[in-house]
C-alpha cells in the first residue's frame, strides 16, 4: 500500500502515469493497475484527467499533502544511506541534448564505468532534454542565448558547461555552384540548413558595430540533430549555422568554409541542471562532480 501511495504522489507531481512509472521502474500498465488498486482500497476517486494531465480530486490532494513529506523523507534517507557505501552503487537517469551526448557524454560515462562498475545509467538523448527534468537526475540542455531565453521554473541548480559562438559555413562544392554571401541578408537567397533545437527558430543573428540583424532563412532543410546538420553541410546541401566547436576541424581541413567572418553571431550555451544537495542522490552527485572536473 505504501509504495502505491508514493506512486500516486509522483503521478500528481508529474501529471503523468508514464513519468511516475519511469520513476518507480515499472511499466505504464503496472502503474495504471497500482492507481486502480489504490482507488479501490480507499473506495474513492483520487485523480481525473484534464488537458492530458492527471490532477488530484480533493481527496487525492489530501493524500498528496499528507503523504508527500513521508515520501521526501524516505528518499532523503535512501540518499543518506548511499553515502555509507564503500563504492558508488545505484542508478542515474540523464536527459541530454544530442550534440553533447554524441561528442562528450558517452566518453565520460565509459570512463566512469571503468572505476564504478556497480553504477548503472539510462541516457535519454533528446533535443528537448528540459522537458524530462521531472524524472531525470541530471539534465544537459543547450540554448542560443541571444533570444532572451527564459528558462522553465525547474527548481534545479544550473551550471554552464561550455559556450561556443555560431559560425556560418558551407562546403567548397556548394560555394562553387552558388556565390558566397557577402552581407547577412544575402543568406536568405541560399539553401539554408538549420536546427530549431540549436537556434530556437529559423532566425540567424549577425552583429557588427553595435547593430544586430536577424535574418529569417528559408527552411531548405530542418533537422533536430547537429550531427545530421553538419553532414548535410559537408555534402554540399547548403549553408549551415553551427557552433564553432562542431565545425572547427572541418574548417581546418578545408572541407568547410566560414562565411561572413566580419560579423559576430549568437552564442550557443550548454548547461547542466541538477537537484540541490538535499534532494540529489549520492551516486548522481558523485557523477555530477566527475562531469564538472
Amino acid at each position: 500500500m505504501l509504495d502505491k501511495m508514493a506512486f500516486f504522489v509522483y503521478v500528481i507531481r508529474t501529471g503523468s502515469i508514464s513519468a511516475a512509472a519511469r520513476k518507480f521502474n515499472i511499466s505504464v500498465s503496472a502503474g495504471s493497475r497500482w492507481l486502480q488498486d489504490l482507488e479501490q482500497s480507499f473506495g474513492i476517486t483520487l485523480c481525473r484527467r484534464t488537458n492530458r494531465l492527471l490532477t488530484a480530486t480533493p481527496a487525492g490532494q489530501k493524500l498528496v499533502d499528507e503523504f508527500s513529506p513521508l515520501v521526501d523523507n524516505a528518499e532523503q534517507l535512501c540518499r543518506t544511506m548511499q553515502d555509507y557505501q564503500e563504492h558508488d552503487k545505484g542508478h542515474i537517469n540523464i536527459a541530454c541534448t544530442p550534440v553533447y551526448a554524441n561528442n562528450y557524454l558517452m566518453d565520460k560515462i565509459s570512463n566512469y564505468l571503468i572505476d564504478h562498475p556497480e553504477v548503472t545509467f539510462n541516457v535519454n538523448v533528446t533535443p528537448w532534454a528540459l522537458d524530462h527534468a521531472s524524472d531525470a537526475d541530471l539534465v544537459i540542455s543547450a540554448n542560443a542565448c541571444y533570444q532572451g531565453y527564459r528558462e522553465k521554473d525547474l527548481h534545479l541548480v544550473r551550471r554552464e558547461l561550455m559556450q561556443s559562438p555560431f559560425i556560418t559555413v558551407a562546403s567548397p562544392d556548394y560555394l562553387a555552384r552558388n556565390p558566397a554571401p557577402t552581407l547577412p541578408n544575402e543568406v536568405a537567397r541560399h539553401q539554408c540548413l538549420f536546427a530549431t533545437t540549436l537556434t530556437g527558430s529559423n532566425d540567424w543573428i549577425f552583429k557588427k558595430q553595435g547593430e544586430t540583424q536577424m535574418v529569417k532563412v528559408p527552411k531548405s532543410l530542418e533537422v533536430n540533430d547537429s550531427d545530421l546538420l553538419l553532414q548535410a553541410a559537408l555534402n554540399g546541401a547548403g549553408i549551415a549555422y553551427l557552433p564553432s566547436f562542431i565545425v572547427e576541424k572541418y574548417l581546418s581541413s578545408g572541407e568547410l568554409v566560414s562565411l561572413l567572418d566580419d560579423y559576430e553571431t549568437s552564442i550557443w550555451s550548454l548547461n547542466l541542471y541538477y537537484h540541490p544537495p538535499a534532494k540529489a542522490s549520492a551516486v548522481a552527485s558523485h557523477f555530477k562532480a566527475f562531469l564538472l572536473n
